[in-house]
């Protein structure tokens, strides 16, 4: 097993690699600056490739993010329900004394 999770450690480790090869060759080969306007605002003037791989890495920043939601959403769930459990609990307890006469 030790074995597997190095080897993907290595395997993951080479894939980084290559894809900032790829970005730095894809960065080099587009060196036409350019200043692109977002949301009716100028940005400042860069090669294409910078301002392609920036909002690569933009994109997936937001789209991670934006996947985390449904995880947050059940968290939040799951402590409500636990709240619940624990009231439930309590109560069946304080029934439990009733009956038994303490």
């Amino acid at each position: 097993m030790l074995f597997l999770s190095w080897l993907s450690r290595i395997c993951y480790g080479l894939l980084a690699l290559v894809c900032i090869a790829a970005g730095m060759c894809f960065a080099v080969d587009n060196p036409q600056n350019i200043s692109p306007s977002f949301a009716g605002y100028v940005l400042f003037s860069g090669s294409v490739g910078f301002w392609l791989i920036g909002f690569l890495l933009l994109g997936l920043s937001l789209g991670f993010a934006a996947s985390l939601m449904p995880f947050y959403i059940e968290r939040r769930r799951v402590r409500g329900l636990e709240r619940q459990l624990q009231r439930a609990e309590r109560k069946l307890e304080g029934l439990r004394r009733q009956v038994s006469g303490d």
